[in-house]
């Protein structure tokens, strides 16, 4: 994992315990279908964008970086989108740096 990774994944846990928690143990019971889960996935998901001060920096932030990968992705040759997922990458750690030196 990242550094990037790591430290929004523990701005998750952090702020969106409950809905983190109740997420992945759907995702992992064996007894749930993946269609089962997604009540959890868009609680998780509504609250990473409200309360995930990480997250919120990157998507103001850099957002140039995010659609620009977006539209490279809607042509629909990933492989072809990897100087752009860099870029997006390298603003989202700027961001997360300043972040954790809050």
């Amino acid at each position: 994992m990242s550094f990037l990774d790591e430290i929004i994944l523990q701005d998750v846990a952090k702020y969106c315990p409950e809905q983190f928690v109740n997420y992945h143990k759907c995702v992992q019971s064996p007894d749930k279908k993946p269609i089962d889960c997604v009540p959890m996935q868009l609680a998780l998901q509504q609250c990473v964008r409200n309360d995930v001060p990480s997250f919120q920096k990157i998507q103001q932030n850099c957002s140039s970086a995010i659609s620009q990968y977006e539209a490279c992705l809607r042509g629909g040759d990933s492989a072809k989108c990897l100087d752009q997922l860099e870029s997006l990458r390298q603003c989202a750690v700027k961001q997360v740096q300043s972040t954790q030196k809050q």
